[in-house]
């Protein structure tokens, strides 16, 4: 199938146009005789073939080029930062980097140019070297293979948003991604009739899976939103033809919903509007269907499972479910046991069907842990109720623990979201020597809305158990994210923790998302009392410190010579990770102090995973002395 994507529009109407990208519309039969000439790649079956690109013509003609020359695609997320797109190609084994020019200067300040042995820059860039401007490979012919692919050879490899770990490269094969197509439009029906506007990544499953592979399959129309801004998106609505089909992030909407230019859009033709990625509030609901006259049809899923549940699109749907499975898919809700649970109760979700990965890159060990028997184990928890649709409970790894008593951050936030003045909202579980864990919330107010923070906290004490109500409030201006429309619960989870550290040395306030997920599992947090020595003199020096409460003082000699005092957000240790030196000084409390501690190896790791890192670290060295010396 995937190879024949266009196929239904070839025979009816090949001239056609049916993609559009930066405002001009492309016909089918130009798409086709595009994908036929980047066949030239020079590649063989199997290659993995790196795709760097937003929303654009070329990220889909790399698509119909790699489906039919059984290339394996490997989109990744435009946002990622160098260090992930280093990571992937590497873990990957790409053997050519498909890269818009905006991209290029600083993934080659990074030095992840050099790690892929072929480069194609797309749009105006230095093609010096390895690399080839994307208009070259195009017109020259290729003897196409005779035989399509096979269903079980690998069609994409989709890494996964990391946090507190390495992405994970999800192989999904020619099979699971054309049978979930076809089961999705037996959910989902469209025809040629229907305009699609893609706003979310076409890299990402939500947009690529149900919106730009069905589309194009029933020979309808794709509308490429290159970038996600409300007011491109107006103009993208305003513009002929009329949309007909969107799919949107919980965030997307939320900001839609504020603006009074999407409100006063021609909604006429519109039928259909899909949200994923997270949950989205029921005010954001009600909202949008005043708006528009269209109920948002909510549905969940996974990069390893697809959409594995949908609210009916046009059928009857329950708002705050994600209705029942999606066509052809199996969920279950089970108990630690693996045994299906009774109705109503809550239980872990496990999704077996055509649609699901073939595993993890490279990655056997995490692969049957999380594949078995046919089934992916998501970490998803949730219940059915008696009409047989499914209620999203939220991530085991997400329940928080607060003096024995279980909180599902989803209900936090529903209740949250609720308050006139609240936008957004995350709850996480924060680590607390009390009651084991606090529920800590993130909220972004309403644009000209006030409220603070005790106010939010009164509001959901009306409302919830008094262990369900925020320990902390923190209103903040932009919600981390990890992927479309998913918040970074961990992220923010850890910066909770570290917050001292965080705002205290000036470069974490700086540092990049992807060094602050690696650092700080590796840091150690230390207290000591005004007299207890923190580090002795001459000793080697096997940690950098960080010191984000109190003040230390440095001392030499004997009798000890006090030589400087060390305040909150000093660090101290680097001088003896870096060169092997030892250190002539005494660090004693002068007051209560904290410190964090971040051992020699994970140092040295650090620094060769991020070169953000080992600059600061040359930097930092250059501000000590000579060995045997105090530091400045």
């Amino acid at each position: 199938m995937l190879h024949q994507l266009l196929r239904t529009t070839l025979e009816s109407d090949p001239d056609r146009p049916i993609l559009e990208s930066d405002g001009a519309w492309t016909s089918a039969a130009e798409l086709e005789r595009l994908a036929s000439g980047l066949a030239a790649m020079g590649l063989e079956e199997g290659d993995r073939v790196a795709l760097l690109l937003p929303n654009c013509l070329e990220l889909v003609v790399c698509y119909l080029a790699c489906f039919r020359l059984r290339l394996v695609t490997v989109p990744l997320d435009y946002q990622y930062h160098p260090l992930q797109v280093g990571y992937a190609i590497g873990h990957s084994g790409a053997s050519i980097l498909f890269v818009d020019h905006e991209r290029v200067p600083e993934l080659e300040e990074a030095g992840v140019l050099g790690a892929v042995p072929r480069v194609v820059v797309v749009g105006d860039g230095s093609t010096a070297g390895s690399r080839r401007p994307f208009a070259t490979l195009l017109g020259a012919e290729r003897e196409q293979p005779s035989e399509a692919p096979h269903d079980d050879s690998p069609a994409v490899m989709i890494y996964t948003s990391g946090t507190t770990s390495r992405p994970k490269g999800v192989v999904l094969s020619h099979g699971a991604l054309s049978t979930g197509v076809r089961k999705y439009l037996a959910r989902v029906t469209l025809s040629a009739e229907d305009v699609a506007l893609v706003v979310t990544s076409a890299s990402r499953p939500l947009a690529l899976r149900c919106q730009v592979l069905p589309s194009l399959w029933v020979g309808g129309r794709v509308s490429l939103l290159r970038t996600f801004t409300v007011e491109d998106f107006v103009a993208a609505l305003r513009r002929s033809p009329a949309k007909t089909f969107l799919t949107l992030t919980p965030a997307g909407l939320g900001k839609l919903m504020a603006s009074p230019d999407f409100r006063g859009c021609d909604f006429s033709q519109l039928r259909l509007c899909l949200a994923g990625g997270d949950r989205v509030p029921a005010k954001l609901l009600e909202a949008f269907e005043r708006a528009t006259g269209v109920p948002v049809t909510e549905q969940c899923g996974s990069t390893e499972t697809g959409p594995y549940a949908m609210n009916p699109p046009f059928g009857r749907k329950k708002p705050g479910s994600v209705g029942p499975p999606s066509h052809g898919v199996t969920v279950a809700v089970v108990d630690e046991r693996g045994v299906d649970v009774a109705t109503g109760t809550v239980g872990d979700i496990r999704v077996s069907g055509p649609g699901i990965m073939d595993g993890y890159w490279n990655e056997s060990a995490l692969t049957r842990k999380t594949l078995q028997k046919g089934w992916v184990l998501t970490g998803d928890l949730g219940r059915y109720d008696e009409d047989g649709y499914l209620w999203f409970v939220g991530r085991r790894k997400d329940v928080i623990v607060r003096a024995g008593n279980k909180i599902a951050p989803l209900e936090v936030e529903a209740a949250l979201s609720e308050h006139p003045a609240v936008r957004e909202v995350c709850v996480i579980g924060v680590p607390d020597s009390v009651s084991g864990e606090l529920p800590h919330s993130y909220v972004i107010l309403q644009p000209g809305a006030d409220a603070s923070p005790e106010d939010l906290r009164s509001f959901v004490a009306d409302r919830l158990a008094a262990f369900m109500v925020p320990a902390e409030v923190h209103v903040i201006a932009e919600m981390p994210s990890k992927g479309p429309g998913k918040i970074d619960r961990e992220l923010l989870r850890m910066r909770a923790i570290t917050a001292a550290l965080i705002e205290q040395v000036p470069f974490f306030k700086h540092a990049s998302p992807e060094f602050l997920r690696d650092i700080i599992p590796r840091l150690e947090a230390r207290e000591f009392a005004p007299g207890e020595i923190l580090v002795h003199e001459g000793d080697v020096g096997d940690e950098m410190y960080f010191l984000t409460k109190g003040q230390a003082e440095v001392l030499r000699g004997d009798p000890a010579e006090r030589l400087t005092v060390l305040r909150e957000g000093a660090f101290f240790g680097e001088l003896a990770i870096l060169k092997d030196a030892p250190r002539a000084a005494t660090i004693r409390a002068l007051t209560d102090v904290e410190v964090y501690a971040l051992r020699r190896d994970g140092v040295l790791q650090l620094a060769r995973a991020h070169a953000e890192f080992s600059r600061y670290l040359e930097a930092a060295a250059r501000q000590y002395a000579a060995p045997g010396q105090a530091p400045a």
